[in-house]
């Protein structure tokens, strides 16, 4: 590592207290311990995680890499902590000062670290050689951006998913408030009534679940188009019983929801190629399904109710 880079992996670490506290800032206590998936971390467990690698992980290596002639540092499971310190019972504030302190410590010790002993090693039960250096390099980018990046994608996950499992109760609540005709009533000829929209929202979660499948399990899948006006007629949306299209609504949204969450991070951002929107991730297709059931929605509360 040349002395730009060092300097660059520094600045990263100097940057980061300002930039966690921001992360966190304002996020209340539910969406602290929300995991994005089965068996992944909440935000409070990644920052309980970065406080013990600040210090076992790093600060308790630099010491004794410079202290001793190549020890041998064992291996860190973080997941083992987790369960072990029980991370989602500690308290956000506490942890950010801790690791805010261990973070000025290790700051310190690193700034009186020669230009001969960035070179000295320490040998990692899993990693073998590692310097000062690369021990530097992994905690500025394999440990402080890719966690703030964690944090970032759990934020974006949850605001995705809460306004996903919202919809099928804005549906209903919607629905109510027509009169039996005016919910059948088409508001011009080749325009769909309030049931019909109804209808194509719970038919539409059925083709996104089935793009998202293939995203998450294929290489870049062509996606299928729905002929909207087709697929109605053959289904006779207009004659639908709202109270059954609602039931199978909720159903189907539950699916493509635990769909969703059950996928690891990284497969949120596999690609599968739209038709007429082209190339998109995981996530993208969330959030289009997020913005049709708004604009629906919005569709439905524009008709006349009587």
């Amino acid at each position: 590592m040349d002395e730009r880079k060092r300097k660059h992996c520094l600045d990263i670490l100097r940057a980061t207290p300002a930039k966690l506290k921001a992360a966190v800032k304002g996020i209340p206590k539910s969406a602290l311990l929300w995991t994005p998936a089965p068996g992944k971390w909440s935000i409070l467990e990644i920052v309980c995680h970065l406080r013990d690698m600040e210090r076992d992980a790093y600060l308790a290596r630099y010491q004794r890499i410079l202290a001793e002639d190549t020890p041998t540092l064992p291996d860190i499971d973080g997941d083992r902590y987790s369960l072990e310190s029980d991370y989602r019972s500690q308290k956000l504030g506490e942890t950010l000062r801790e690791w805010t302190r261990l973070r000025r410590e290790c700051l310190k010790l690193l700034s009186r670290v020669k230009r001969e002993q960035w070179d000295r090693p320490g040998i990692h039960e899993t990693g073998g050689r590692l310097t000062i250096e690369d021990f530097l390099s992994r905690q500025a980018l394999g440990n402080d951006e890719a966690h703030l990046g964690q944090i970032e994608a759990v934020k974006r996950r949850l605001a995705i998913l809460t306004r996903l499992t919202a919809a099928p109760a804005q549906l209903s609540k919607a629905l109510r408030a027509f009169s039996p005709v005016a919910l059948r009533r088409a508001p011009q000829p080749g325009k769909w009534s309030a049931i019909e929209i109804a209808c194509h929202l719970r038919d539409i979660d059925r083709l996104y679940a089935e793009r998202v499948s293939k995203a998450a399990f294929s290489e870049r899948p062509e996606f299928w188009m729905m002929d909207n006006a087709d697929v109605s007629e053959k289904l006779r949306y207009r004659d639908a019983e709202p109270l059954t299209v609602l039931k199978e609504h909720r159903r189907r949204r539950e699916d493509l929801a635990s769909l969703l969450r059950a996928l690891p991070h990284g497969a949120w951002q596999r690609t599968g190629l739209h038709p007429k929107r082209g190339e998109l991730t995981i996530e993208e297709l969330a959030q289009v399904i997020a913005d049709h059931d708004d604009n629906h929605l919005r569709q439905i509360e524009a008709l006349p109710k009587t």
